[in-house]
């Protein structure tokens, strides 16, 4: 008989059961079933408090949450198509959605709260809230409903009721082949970019404009960088245009990506460091003032839209399907520490350090033998997944170090016994 740790549930193995497996795993492949498709990854949010990580896709219409120190996977679908921005607000998920909505979700039950629309509100790619919880802030793309306006439009709505409060026209004609715009409250202005080229300067209150900003070009997102007081800008062609807060221009612009940057963060523990990523297929790490280079990490070769933090980890969702995690605590030397892949109904999570990985559901796995390719299936195949299927996986890559030491039941830690023969497939 064989001692091994219970079925992937946080439980702890001796030094020889790691030993043990990491032997019997060397004669198998394991591989995502050809039929098991990836979501594009199109906005990442984290919840801190409730250690979540908050997924929406360019496939489908579809909201994921990954807890990740239980790995409960959960999921809400109140949209009619794909959401184009996350927010976690309160006790809320705040949405934007290509449906022309904005909606309010309870983070607990997953109920709906609000949905603020128009008759004519298009897609919508960015929301964001006033810093007081006062206001809710949506971008839309109006003219793909009514020819009439040429202008893309930002509307302020209450947070508490959900009532439309005002509207903002942006200046400049929406190009609707690019579909980009963000708007950020800051004190009592609203700064607003778009597609048009324009970056647009508002009374928050009044709605009247008070400057009026342009480059040759099409703006794409856009970040507040509090310690130097000042907005980065990015554009579809690799540029950041930054502006100072204080004397309203665009004081300097620099080349920093070969395409479309489509995301740019201040990092939450070094007001100085600002991270971006591109269509290129790299996230690139900067020091500011004057945008000094520390380092690349060239991800993969597909569409990257979207990264947040967990502590001293980047995290970076690629269109392919793709999440990958990086440790970041050595800005010029990040390191790969995993990636997560994620399906309809399904993740899974697999580490640089091991051959095991972690899933929700073993059956999207396919198994063969090393030595002849042989497919493995039935009991005999489900038996061994679930071996190889451990939550220490999990909580090498996304949990705390008091959350990873091996549980134990009094002094022993929790085994399993194993027979010394392996079940045969039907």
């Amino acid at each position: 008989m064989i001692p091994v740790r219970p079925d992937g549930q946080s439980a702890a193995m001796v030094p020889w059961q790691d030993d043990f497996l990491a032997f019997l795993i060397e004669d198998y492949e394991y591989k995502i079933k050809n039929k098991i498709f990836g979501l594009g990854i199109r906005s990442l949010c984290y919840d801190e408090k409730e250690h979540t990580l908050i997924i929406a896709n360019t496939s489908s219409r579809r909201v994921h949450l990954i807890n990740l120190d239980t790995g409960a996977l959960r999921w809400y679908d109140h949209h009619e198509t794909t959401v184009r921005h996350i927010i976690r607000f309160r006790d809320e998920i705040i949405t934007s959605s290509w449906d022309g909505t904005v909606r309010t979700v309870n983070f607990n039950d997953l109920s709906q709260r609000l949905a603020l629309t128009e008759r004519y509100m298009g897609r919508s790619p960015f929301v964001t809230v006033s810093s007081d919880g006062t206001f809710i802030f949506s971008f839309s793309y109006d003219v793909e409903k009514n020819p009439l306006i040429q202008t893309n439009i930002v509307r302020k709505w209450s947070y508490q009721t959900g009532r439309l409060l005002h509207s903002y026209s942006n200046t400049g004609p929406h190009k609707s082949k690019t579909r980009s715009g963000v708007c950020l409250p800051i004190g009592e202005r609203l700064y607003v970019i778009s597609n048009s080229g324009f970056l647009n300067v508002f009374h928050l209150h009044s709605g009247r404009l008070l400057k009026e900003n342009s480059i040759q070009g099409d703006f794409r997102t856009m970040c507040h960088v509090p310690a130097f007081n000042i907005l980065i800008a990015t554009d579809i062609t690799g540029f950041v245009h930054l502006y100072h807060l204080d004397s309203d221009w665009l004081f300097a612009t620099y080349q920093v990506h070969q395409d479309d940057i489509t995301g740019i963060q201040v990092h939450p523990r070094k007001p100085e460091i600002v991270l971006t990523c591109s269509f290129d297929g790299v996230v690139k790490i900067w020091e500011l003032p004057g945008f000094k280079f520390l380092s690349a990490i060239p991800v993969d070769k597909h569409e990257l839209w979207s990264f947040t933090f967990i502590d001293e980890l980047l995290v970076v969702g690629s269109t392919s399907g793709f999440i990958y995690i990086y440790d970041i605590s050595n800005l010029r030397e990040p390191r790969l520490k995993g990636k997560l892949f994620l399906s309809e109904n399904a993740y899974s999570v697999f580490s640089n350090d091991s051959r095991l990985f972690y899933t929700n559901n073993i059956s999207i796995f396919d198994l063969f033998q090393k030595k002849d390719n042989e497919p493995i299936a039935g009991k005999q195949s489900d038996y061994l997944l679930q071996l190889f299927n451990s939550k220490l996986v999990l909580d090498s890559l996304f949990g705390k170090e008091e959350k990873t030491a091996p549980l134990t039941k009094g002094n022993k830690p929790w085994i399993l016994q194993i027979p010394d023969k392996l079940p045969l497939s039907p």
